[in-house]
């Protein structure tokens, strides 16, 4: 007499733990509880078998060994494919060159730049400015550079010099 079979909620359940129980990952309750249905149930144990023989079907590497002159055609075919490559000095001087000689043309650009640009205010300060200098404006001019003097008018150090020159005097 055939014994009735797990109701099919309880197999649902067991199949989506079958790759954990053939992994031992499940806790010592649920493996008891599987171990009973799986008792009871051939469709699951059969499952769990199938489950186990894939893995060990997975498990065995397949050994291929090539001829043993595979690696010597596969040399040969690539040496026929690859023409030499011709040397072109221009091309390895650009490449080994270049960083440094894109820089070297930014500043001597950025040199024609400013060199036109100076050039152009100085030509508008030219046209600006009267050419003929008053005897007032070149002595303002003068006592104004008389600031970067190394003892200028009513610093510390001119007034030493004076008082020095003074004693000398006497």
């Amino acid at each position: 007499m055939n014994k009735p079979t797990a109701p099919k909620k309880d197999c649902a359940s067991v199949r989506r733990k079958l790759s954990a129980i053939a992994d031992g990952e499940v806790s010592r309750d649920w493996f008891l509880a599987m171990e009973a249905h799986l008792k009871e149930c051939p469709d699951c144990r059969l499952a769990l078998v199938e489950l186990r023989q894939l893995w060990l079907d997975l498990d065995d590497s397949i050994s291929v060994r090539p001829r043993p002159e595979f690696a010597r055609e596969v040399m040969l075919k690539i040496a026929e494919q690859s023409p030499p490559i011709p040397l072109n000095w221009r091309n390895a001087l650009a490449n080994m060159f270049s960083v440094p000689a894109a820089m070297a043309t930014m500043v001597l650009f950025g040199f024609m730049l400013g060199g036109w640009m100076g050039w152009g205010l100085l030509q508008e300060s030219i046209g600006q400015f009267p050419t003929v200098v008053t005897p007032q404006e070149q002595a303002a001019t003068l006592s104004a550079l008389d600031v970067f003097a190394p003892s200028p008018r009513g610093s510390l150090a001119q007034g030493y010099f004076v008082l020095v020159s003074d004693a000398a005097k006497r």
